[in-house]
């Protein structure tokens, strides 16, 4: 599991106290949300949406949707898939 790796690699370099602190300051997905206008613009694409975790599990296995990429999205650290449509 990506996350757990990650978790590791964080209390063996930060501390317990540290990597354990999982809170934002904010709320990552009306962030992310407001960003999608300009992102599309910028590179192009045609549709995009922010799932959570919980939303991208209901559709995982099918096309974009990879078992891998909806394990290491993590807060503060979003995960991306990209495909044709």
């Amino acid at each position: 599991m990506p996350f757990v790796q990650s978790m590791k690699s964080r209390i063996a370099n930060f501390g317990v106290e540290t990597a354990l602190n999982r809170t934002l300051p904010f709320a990552e997905a009306p962030v992310l949300n407001e960003l999608l206008p300009y992102l599309k613009r910028s590179v192009g694409y045609v549709d995009a949406d922010v799932l959570s975790v919980d939303e991208a599990r209901t559709h995982e296995g099918e096309q974009g949707f990879s078992k891998n990429i909806i394990d290491s999205a993590e807060p503060g650290t979003p995960a991306f898939e990209f495909r044709n449509v």
